[in-house]
């Protein structure tokens, strides 16, 4: 099996989407991140996230996702919907598939009679094994850009 592509370092998102942003505004950044494996940032004084290529706000007007293909798979999520290789999991409280950027994660919330709620939850290799056996999860490799 292919070996999933190794975590950008922190630097690397950060140089990225200032050599990015730059091209748009000099505008200082807040806050660096990726959605669905896009590079985001938050300039100083906004609330929103942008993306970092053309700062298109990640939420439209009336509070949607704006979405974008995912960078590893190439499909699109509806807005604010669930990761697209992964859908609607059963008893599972959050995911993501890392979208080739970040360790992927599965988090699940076991009913039980206590309060807070126990959550418990696999990262990394463990939750890319627990997509595969649920028959979903992103490609062992990306398809080739433009497919």
């Amino acid at each position: 099996m292919a070996q999933r592509p190794q975590s950008p370092k922190p630097c690397d998102l950060i140089a990225a989407c200032d050599a990015l942003v730059a091209q748009h505004t000099t505008a200082a950044i807040a806050q660096y991140a990726y959605y669905r494996g896009h590079p985001v940032v938050c300039l100083a004084g906004e609330a929103c996230e942008r993306y970092a290529n053309d700062l298109t706000s990640t939420v439209d007007e009336a509070g949607a996702g704006v979405e974008r293909p995912c960078v590893h798979c190439g499909v699109t999520a509806t807005p604010d919907g669930p990761d697209s290789c992964l859908g609607l999991l059963q008893g599972v409280v959050s995911a993501c598939c890392g979208h080739g950027v970040e360790a992927p994660y599965v988090l699940f919330r076991f009913p039980r009679r206590t309060t807070p709620h126990v959550w418990e939850g696999l990262r990394g290799e463990d939750a890319l094994r627990y997509f595969r056996q649920q028959g979903v999860g992103p490609p062992a490799t990306p398809p080739p850009q433009g497919a």
